[in-house]
C-alpha cells in the first residue's frame, strides 16, 4: 500500500479531510514509522522468525578510501574502504542485525561477510584470507576490510536491511550514476513496507490516538449528505 494511500485510510477514518483539517500527513506516517518499528522489532526479535522481504528495502552506494583512524579499528593497514554516504539507521534488533545483505552491484556476484564491528578486527588473521568482510561503525557508515586487492576495485555495492524509517530511502538511489538511477522510496508510488495484517492493526491505533490527542468527534454522518441539506 502506498503511502498516500495509508494517510487517506486514517482522514477517511477520522472525517478529517485534506482540505478541513490541520492534521499533517507527515504526523500520521511519523506515527505510522513508530508503530512499524515497534511492531517489527517484536516479530523479528522471536528467533524463529524469518525476514520478510516484503519490510525489506535495497539502496545503493558508492565507496570510497580514507585513513583507517576513520572507524578506530587496529587493523595492519594505513586506508580502508567505507560508504560515501551514511546508510539510514537500521531496524534495532537484539538477536539479528536488521541488514540482511551487502553485496556488489553484479546480481551474480556473492554477498559480503556481514560481520559486527568487533569481529572486523579479526578478520585480517581469517584463515580463509581471501574474504570481503563488511561491518556498520556507529557513524552509519559501511566499512570493507580484505587482504584482497580486488576491494580497491569495487566502487558501488549494494545494501538490503530493515529501516526505521522507511521514508529515510527517499534520499537515495537504485544505482551509482546509472541513466535510470530511481529514488529507492517515491512517496506517490513506493509500496510501504509493511505486512497487510499490521496495516490495519496500526491504522486502528493511530485513530485511536489522535481522537483522544486532538478530542475530534467520532463523525459517522456522511459529508455529501450534510452538503445536501
Amino acid at each position: 500500500m502506498v503511502t498516500d494511500k495509508l494517510v487517506y485510510d486514517v482522514r477517511e477514518h477520522l472525517k478529517q479531510y485534506t482540505n478541513d483539517s490541520d492534521l499533517d500527513d507527515r504526523y500520521i506516517l511519523y506515527l505510522y514509522g513508530i508503530k512499524r518499528s515497534k511492531y517489527l522489532r517484536q516479530e523479528l526479535n522471536n528467533l524463529q522468525r524469518t525476514v520478510d522481504i516484503i519490510i525489506t528495502q535495497t539502496l545503493c552506494l558508492e565507496l570510497e578510501e580514507v585513513n583507517v583512524l576513520q572507524c578506530g579499528l587496529d587493523l595492519d593497514c594505513e586506508t580502508i574502504v567505507r560508504t560515501k554516504k551514511p546508510i539510514p539507521k537500521p531496524l534495532e534488533l537484539h538477536i539479528k542485525s536488521a541488514i540482511t545483505s551487502v553485496r556488489p552491484i553484479k546480481r551474480i556476484a556473492p554477498s559480503f561477510n556481514f560481520i559486527s564491528k568487533e569481529r572486523a578486527v579479526f578478520s585480517q588473521f581469517a584463515v580463509f584470507a581471501n574474504g570481503i568482510y563488511a561491518f556498520l561503525d556507529n557513524d552509519m557508515h559501511i566499512y570493507f576490510v580484505s587482504q584482497l586487492d580486488t576491494l580497491s576495485l569495487i566502487d558501488c555495492i549494494s545494501v538490503t536491511g530493515i529501516f526505521e524509517d522507511p521514508l529515510a530511502l527517499a534520499d537515495y538511489y537504485n544505482c551509482c550514476g546509472c541513466e535510470t538511477q530511481a529514488k529507492c522510496f517515491d512517496l506517490l508510488k513506493s509500496e510501504y513496507p509493511l505486512q497487510p495484517h499490521y496495516v490495519d492493526l496500526i491504522k486502528n491505533e493511530i485513530v485511536n490516538e489522535l481522537i483522544n490527542k486532538f478530542k475530534i468527534p467520532e463523525d459517522t454522518e456522511n459529508n455529501s449528505d450534510n452538503d445536501e441539506k
